[in-house]
């Protein structure tokens, strides 16, 4: 995607030059002083795009505010511009800061990243964009790419229609990890899950005609150690509800309720490509949720891998099902922690909206080593509680708990549901992304991808 380029020469140069608004650095003091400008002239955007008007051979001259690039709100303003440049670029790295190189390339990254591939009339951007530096740059560089390219998958998943991706394209998706240095993929069939019991997440799977997929991803980037964390990805493929039917205003955009599954891959994968030294596992338990002759109904009984037997109250908390197979799953191949990340309710977006994501916990050392990582990169959790009023709301009259209590405390409840599938020595959290992972304008945000990694890396 990048180009290095060994020279550069204003007066030669005709792409168009990206350089940081920086008045006392020399190199962008010689591009505001050949354009004849004042630095005070160009407003305080986070993206100016100025005219050359002759006095270089560039048409155009780029200046970002470079303190911008680790502002969630206004890099978003710096993507778009860089999104919408038609013309080859070279980006002069001398003039920006060591530490926001890593920023910026992720940036420029995300900025190539178009969900066109269903439009017959737009066409793939062609411009390319070279760089140029007297300094060793090159592991900043490949940490902003990886960071880019990890959330642009993430993205392209969730983005992607159920009828271009359902579980067994999930699966293939995830094989092509196996291509990574220390990573290792298997997938479970459908009869591998029946021999494993898994009651809960197989039930989900009645209604479809498309096979379940078990997929487990193992990165072992610390042989010394014996610690694993499994990241629990929630992969329901596309969500109906069930016989507990959405509405036809809820249904669309339920091709992101595997927002959870997308994310985690895109978290190994930058884990892994950055060579992480830790040992991080995947665990996905992919099925869509559909209306089927053998569909789940309400009242029905399933019976989880952990010997937990679950009254079915609405088949549309489907989510805490597949999720509920899949932390156990985790624990049996030696997860030491979890984390479990999920598009699981509305409730959490009707308490938090898209601005944070919900996180519930049984370790608050765990979870704050989770914010401090968040804080690092600039995206937003809210830590929701558990309580007892919460885990009572799962009484069943005919098993050993319900899969959805109350209208109240709707987050709180699933989150008490997934706490019953989790060792008690055993560090956890859960978070619900339904807010923050998809917008309906822009598609997928693929937000928390870079605070699973920074956990690591």
């Amino acid at each position: 995607m990048f180009n290095k380029q060994e020279t550069f020469k204003l007066t030669e140069e005709k792409k168009t030059i990206i350089v940081a608004k920086q008045g006392d650095n020399p190199v962008s003091k010689m591009v505001i002083e050949s354009l004849g400008i004042h630095l005070e002239d160009l407003n305080d955007a986070s993206f100016s795009k100025v005219q050359s008007l002759g006095k270089i051979p560039a048409k155009w001259v780029v200046f970002i505010n470079q303190e911008d690039l680790t502002n969630n709100k206004k890099v978003k303003s710096i993507t778009k511009g860089l999104a919408s440049l038609k013309e080859d670029s070279v980006v002069l790295l001398d003039s920006f800061k060591e530490t926001t190189i890593t920023p910026l390339f992720e940036t420029l990254t995300k900025a190539e990243y178009r969900f066109n591939k269903f439009k017959t009339e737009d066409k793939p951007k062609t411009n390319g964009i070279a760089y140029t530096t007297t300094k060793n740059l090159d592991q900043a560089i490949h940490e902003g790419i990886v960071f880019g390219e990890a959330i642009n998958h993430t993205r392209e998943l969730i983005n992607t229609p159920y009828n271009y991706l359902n579980a067994e394209k999930l699966a293939e998706y995830a094989e092509a990890l196996n291509s990574i240095p220390n990573v290792s993929v298997k997938i479970y069939e459908k009869s591998d899950c029946e021999s494993m019991n898994m009651g809960a997440f197989l039930g989900v799977n009645k209604g479809s005609t498309d096979a379940p997929k078990l997929i487990h991803v193992t990165y072992t980037g610390n042989s010394d150690s014996d610690e694993q964390t499994a990241l629990v990805g929630k992969g329901v493929m596309y969500d109906t509800g069930g016989y507990s039917l959405k509405t036809p205003q809820s249904m669309p955009s339920m091709k992101m309720d595997m927002g959870g599954a997308a994310t985690v891959l895109g978290a190994i994968e930058a884990i892994a490509r950055l060579e992480a030294k830790a040992n991080v596992s995947v665990v996905i338990a992919a099925t869509d949720n559909r209306i089927g002759d053998n569909a789940v109904v309400p009242d029905d009984i399933l019976t989880s891998a952990k010997g937990l037997t679950i009254e079915i109250v609405s088949t549309d908390a489907e989510g805490r099902l597949t999720l509920a197979d899949a932390l156990w799953f985790a624990q049996e191949k030696g997860a030491t922690r979890l984390i479990d990340v999920a598009t699981l309710t509305g409730a959490v977006v009707a308490a938090l909206g898209d601005a944070y994501t919900g996180a519930f916990t049984n370790n608050e050392t765990f979870l704050n080593e989770l914010q401090q990582a968040a804080k690092e990169v600039n995206e937003d959790i809210w830590q929701l509680p558990i309580h007892d009023k919460y885990r009572e709301e799962l009484k069943s009259f005919s098993a050993d708990m319900t899969n959805k209590g109350g209208r109240m405390a709707g987050a709180s409840i699933a989150a008490a549901f997934l706490e019953k599938f989790v060792d008690n020595d055993r560090p956890w959290i859960h978070l619900d992304i339904a807010g923050s992972s998809y917008n309906s304008k822009e598609g997928a945000t693929g937000r928390i991808v870079k605070t699973l990694a920074k956990l690591f890396v």
